[in-house]
């Protein structure tokens, strides 16, 4: 599916915070300080709120008894975005300086590296390329078209060393930029038609739906339009995992259209948890505010 032309050129709904529930607060915040390039904005005994200077982008809640456990529904990843090109490459050159572990991917309408924090919860960081995008085709197996014409993996291999000529001459400790922020999450769908069709009520616009490869995502304006993916890849109608693992505890929508958000809370009869945050149908708790 090709980017559309009635998508607004700006962001109607944007990502706040996303909570993690984590095993241990101080080994969360050296990986998040150390490997991350974030900063702490607000530490208590057992909860951090962590992020640039100005903004809060992640918040760590040591609650969790066990690590992230895998084979369940829920988050597959979230994505930081960063702002260009020269700090991400000063992500991934922190990354080869630490020695620690991560995958380069290109997805030609982004550039990412993935890797698990210490409880092995799933990250990305992902820079924003959709002028190297076109489409998606599923005719052939799934590939995608880029800008010039060619057809190119969904997922193929990122050159590090073409990025790292990016890196600025003498490059300080990594400090992630104002612009940095919450792009994306993927999530393990109990049923994609389902959760689909939630994120679509509450303002999102449909971007992929690719039944066939148990996969679809979402937009919310602007030229990039991958803000809310789901797949089944693990199986279907698996549970979330058990309590008090590591991973997702809620994460933040944030509406620059009180109309839109208004609409979003008339269209449908949510589920709510005892806490009042709405429940996708996989189970995801989301806090809705207004900008």
């Amino acid at each position: 599916m090709s980017q559309t032309n009635d998508m607004p050129q700006t962001e109607l709904i944007t990502f706040g915070a996303v909570h993690l529930n984590v095993t241990n607060l101080q080994q969360s915040l050296e990986f998040w300080q150390k490997i991350g390039g974030l900063q702490i904005r607000n530490l208590k005994i057992n909860s951090a709120e962590i992020g640039t200077h100005q903004k809060t982008l992640v918040v760590l809640h040591q609650e969790a008894k066990m690590p992230f456990q895998t084979g369940f529904s829920g988050l597959y990843h979230f994505a930081i975005h960063v702002a260009d090109e020269k700090e991400f490459a000063k992500i991934v050159f922190n990354l080869l300086s630490e020695k620690y572990p991560f995958s380069p991917v290109d997805h030609v309408m982004s550039k990412s590296v993935y890797l698990k924090d210490p409880d092995g919860i799933n990250i990305e960081f992902a820079l924003e390329t959709p002028e190297r995008f076109k489409k998606v085709i599923a005719s052939e197996g799934l590939m995608i078209e880029d800008s010039d014409g060619n057809k190119r993996p969904v997922s193929g291999l990122l050159s590090v060393n073409q990025l790292l000529q990016e890196l600025p001459p003498n490059s300080e400790k990594l400090e992630l930029s104002e612009n940095t922020k919450i792009g994306h999450f993927h999530f393990y769908a109990k049923n994609i038609e389902q959760t689909n069709l939630f994120y679509q009520n509450i303002g999102f616009r449909q971007f992929n739906h690719l039944s066939e490869y148990l996969y679809a995502d979402l937009g919310a304006g602007g030229f990039y339009q991958h803000r809310i993916a789901l797949n089944s890849w693990h199986g279907f109608n698996k549970p979330l995992a058990p309590a008090h693992s590591a991973g997702l505890r809620h994460f933040e929508l944030v509406y620059h259209n009180n109309s839109l958000l208004n609409e979003a809370l008339s269209s449908c009869n949510f589920s709510k948890d005892s806490e009042n945050y709405l429940v996708d149908p996989t189970g995801n708790k989301i806090s809705l505010t207004t900008s």
